[in-house]
């Protein structure tokens, strides 16, 4: 199951990618910046500044959990998301964001396009390609291992993205056929991680460190990169970077992606009635520039995102 699809992306891999969103994760973060693509079913989406009061949702709900009642309401508990009110909103204020696919169908997607990611690798660069993100890619194992094998037959430059909260066997299936490993790291103290993300990250350094080693013996050319989202007060703090850069060191990861904060993801929880609980603003050019030259001074290959 994805939640979307976008044929021109240009921030998770080399070249022009088109990135495959699988919903639900093994992470709860209390930032998320698709907070959509956390749980495994399918879900409605309201997107109010869209909505022009016109009624039509209220008429093809058949459980009576769109009202106009001195505004615009939506009742979740009544909600049994048949996708009827999506259907017959116009404005697009409504939406599903969940539907299933076949790893066929986005293998032949890939293979359309693969002129356009073949052309867009920079001189001596890697290409373009696929780009399995989410959500979480190893929840969805069968279906993405089917996706990845299917393109590199086609020679389509393939990547995933991994929180790695998994178990080895279902990473190890993947990158396999992955040119590419996009591996998240976020809070380095495993109390803190539990506080802000839900889950331990004892098993996450651990799936980090044998994929370092993997890739190492295996001697099959994936890449690893390791993706910081530097978020305010959380992540971005000196003593949680530090702690990073650490871990690569020892763990023999010497390149890393920071991804700056971005607050425009407040308005994703509007669109599940939640609040966002995360306040901030992005780093400063400064403080980025900082951050990465801490990181080449422990000779670690460090960009910004």
């Amino acid at each position: 199951m994805i939640f979307d699809l976008d044929t021109f992306a240009v921030h998770d891999g080399p070249g022009i990618r088109m990135a495959v969103y699988l919903k639900g994760c093994p992470l709860n973060c209390r930032w998320c910046h698709s907070p959509e693509s956390i749980s495994r079913h399918p879900q409605i989406i309201l997107a109010r500044d869209r909505c022009v009061l016109c009624g039509e949702c209220v008429v093809a709900c058949p459980q009576g959990a769109q009202r106009i009642d001195d505004g615009r309401v939506f009742d979740r508990d009544r909600c049994v998301v048949c996708g009827a009110c999506a259907g017959a909103c116009v404005p697009g204020a409504l939406a599903i964001r969940g539907h299933t696919v076949t790893a066929e169908e986005i293998v032949a997607k890939a293979v359309r396009l693969k002129p356009f990611f073949d052309h867009s690798a920079a001189p001596g660069g890697a290409r373009g390609g696929i780009t399995l993100t989410g959500g979480e890619v190893t929840l969805q194992t069968e279906f993405a291992e089917a996706v990845l094998a299917g393109c590199r037959a086609e020679g389509i430059h393939t990547a995933i993205e991994t929180c790695g909260a998994c178990s080895w066997d279902r990473l190890e299936r993947l990158v396999r056929h992955t040119d590419l490993v996009l591996y998240d790291l976020k809070v380095m103290d495993d109390d803190e991680h539990r506080r802000w993300t839900g889950a331990s990250l004892r098993p996450i350094l651990a799936n980090a460190r044998r994929l370092a080693d993997w890739v190492r013996a295996d001697g099959r050319g994936v890449a690893i990169r390791i993706r910081l989202p530097l978020i305010p007060g959380i992540t971005d703090t000196d003593t949680n970077v530090r702690r990073v850069f650490e871990f690569m060191c020892d763990a023999g990861l010497p390149v890393a992606t920071l991804l700056p904060y971005n607050p425009a993801s407040a308005a994703k929880y509007d669109w599940l009635g939640a609040t966002s609980e995360i306040e901030g603003e992005p780093q400063s050019v400064e403080r980025l520039s900082e951050l990465v030259a801490r990181g080449r001074d422990r000779n670690l290959q460090v960009e910004i995102g």
